[in-house]
């Protein structure tokens, strides 16, 4: 360990970012920090130290070094001071691009990633179009470092005040000690992940007791599954998936989804929890094994970051369809599917049974994808409940359960949860609060136009933020008993009914506000939603909206809610028994 100047640290060095570690991952204001500090260094003449480095060296190469952490800084520095060298005069940009970016065709630093061919790209000059959330990242970094660049009067001087700044540097002989040290110093500003940790123990445990034999493919299997990751999140930006693009899930919420798959010893862990859960299991087989190879300890291992990478990949598979197919972008970004139900969906991706037509007696035109939704809607959005525990119990284990099996359980998950009469009942209630009305209306406007929107209309009806609309207003300005209601008391109980409820982009819903319904009917109209257009028109053909029209649209509204998520025989036939999970649930044929 020893404080370093950036100048000696590059000096003759190589340096190799490992396809494990993380990709490029600090924002804007990670850049506009480190630009105070070399401000700060040079208004007070003094040296700044910036952050710690873990390096190994390469058993081939003297001049070769992977960086084990501490590529965040080091990359960031290597983009400043490129942007600084396409700004010096030639004489001064040859000398310092030999030293510090590019010697004859070697470059100073370089990811072994997919990454690799954009970073090189910036450092000559080039900015691509980001593929990947790190991409994204690197490209934010470099405009902002551009344009910090071109606001310095001085840049020879600035990058002087640069090659002063010192990080504190560990230097290993091996990877696997260098990793040790990553899980207790990082250069991200930010704790490590559970799962960055859990990889870490894992490394550890191979190191010291499999005598390094699994310390490439724990590497290898975590590097796979952070890129994975990457791809994830930014599929759920891309796409416009709240669960995914909300700002505090990362790698540990889908490290918890896996666990419930993996373990039955917690239906609703923590990340924290798993991590523990890995250290026990670990700390047993080191403790209680006669073998000094440890091979239940090599097998646990081995089985736990197949499993984990198995997940990632299905999880990133079924996701990706939401691209393609509209039933799949409807059920993620419009219906947004509960965080419980992304194990079950993410699994039988992997089983390869969402597509796969459902067997029981009046069922066969459904497949599994089908129940799915229909679970998220009745279940989960309308009688709005959360049984974690029954999900666990069925996807625990699910590789070995027979698709019948699992059709079966489902179908009496869902009448356990949500029977057909209690489904009925809520939608003839107030229904305001229910998170699936977005989903509900659009299908309900695909049922109107007898066709289903395209993915482009599809993205275009949600780029307009549909929101929940009041047809006669929350805060009414007309006299309820004008309108057929008994009272302001009776107009209370149908406000929030379906009946009154439509959808409408959320411009034109500002617009129309607390009007009557009849000065609706223009911001009706412009609506792209074809059931808010015809109600325009049902409101100007009968010349009002009243008491008797909600009660109207709520029974034809709920109808269709009822034939589309599945009235009929199909789950109401009669009931046989199925043994799941060693518990005997009921079911229908």
């Amino acid at each position: 360990m020893a404080s370093i100047k950036i100048k000696d640290f590059f000096n003759g060095r190589f340096f190799e970012i490992p396809k494990y570690q993380r990709g490029y991952a600090w924002e804007v204001q990670n850049i506009r920090d480190l630009f105070d500090d070399i401000i700060e260094s040079i208004e007070s003449n003094s040296n700044h130290y910036i952050g710690t480095i873990v390096l190994s060296k390469s058993e081939d190469d003297d001049e070769k070094f992977y960086i084990v952490d501490g590529q965040q800084r080091t990359t960031t520095i290597t983009l400043i001071i490129s942007s600084l060298i396409r700004q010096l005069p030639e004489k001064d940009a040859s000398y310092y691009e030999r030293f510090y970016l590019k010697e004859d065709d070697r470059y100073r630093i370089s990811p072994l990633n997919r990454d690799q061919n954009f970073f090189t790209s910036i450092l000559e000059g080039t900015i691509n179009e980001p593929q990947n959330k790190s991409q994204r990242y690197l490209k934010e970094a470099i405009e902002e470092i551009n344009f910090k660049v071109s606001q310095i009067a001085d840049k020879l001087k600035f990058l002087k005040s640069v090659e002063k700044l010192e990080v504190m540097e560990f230097v290993e002989n091996s990877e696997g000690d260098a990793i040790r040290i990553f899980q207790t110093v990082n250069d991200r500003g930010k704790p490590l992940s559970n799962m960055e940790k859990a990889k870490s123990l894992l490394i550890y445990f191979s190191n010291r007791y499999l005598n390094k034999s699994l310390d490439n493919t724990i590497n290898d299997h975590f590097s796979d599954v952070f890129e994975i990751y990457d791809d994830i999140k930014h599929l759920g930006e891309e796409l416009g998936i709240n669960l995914i693009k909300n700002r505090d899930f990362n790698e540990d919420n889908l490290m918890r989804y896996h666990f419930v798959t993996y373990s039955n010893e917690n239906y609703d862990p923590t990340a924290n929890y798993v991590l523990q859960f890995l250290k026990n299991q670990l700390t047993k087989f080191r403790n209680e094994t006669t073998d000094s190879n440890y091979p239940e300890m090599q097998q646990f291992i081995s089985d736990y970051i197949a499993s984990l990478k198995d997940f990632f990949t299905n999880c990133k598979d079924v996701i990706e369809r939401a691209k393609t197919e509209t039933k799949f972008f409807k059920i993620f970004a419009i219906l947004n599917l509960s965080a419980t139900l992304y194990p079950l969906i993410i699994k039988l991706q992997g089983l390869g049974l969402l597509d796969k037509s459902l067997s029981g007696k009046g069922r066969e035109s459904f497949n599994f994808y089908d129940l799915v939704e229909l679970i998220e809607v009745r279940v989960y959005k309308t009688r709005a409940t959360d049984p974690k525990a029954d999900i666990a119990r069925l996807v625990y284990g699910i590789d070995n359960k027979k698709a019948d099996d699992i059709e079966n359980w489902l179908i009496w998950f869902n009448g356990r949860w949500m029977p057909k009469e209690e489904f009925q009942s809520n939608l003839s209630r107030g229904i305001y609060g229910n998170r699936a009305l977005n989903h509900i209306f659009i299908t309900y406007c695909e049922y109107v136009n007898k066709t289903e929107y395209s993915m482009n209309e599809l993205q275009d009806l949600v780029g307009k933020s549909p929101n929940i609309e009041h047809i006669l207003s929350q805060t009414p300005t007309f006299d309820p008993i004008a309108l057929g209601f008994d009272n302001k008391e009776d107009f209370i109980d149908f406000e929030h009914t379906i009946g009154n409820l439509t959808v409408l982009e959320k411009g034109l819903n500002s617009s129309v506000q607390n009007k009557n319904a009849i000065d609706k009917i223009d911001g009706y109209g412009r609506s792209l939603f074809t059931m808010t257009r015809m109600l325009g028109s049902e409101i100007d053909t009968n010349k009002g909206f009243n008491k008797k029209s909600i009660q109207k649209r709520t029974q034809i509204l709920a109808e269709y809610c009822i034939e589309r998520w599945w009235s009929d025989r199909s789950i109401e036939s009669p009931m046989t028994t199925v043994t799941v999970e060693e518990e005997v649930v009921t079911t229908d044929e």
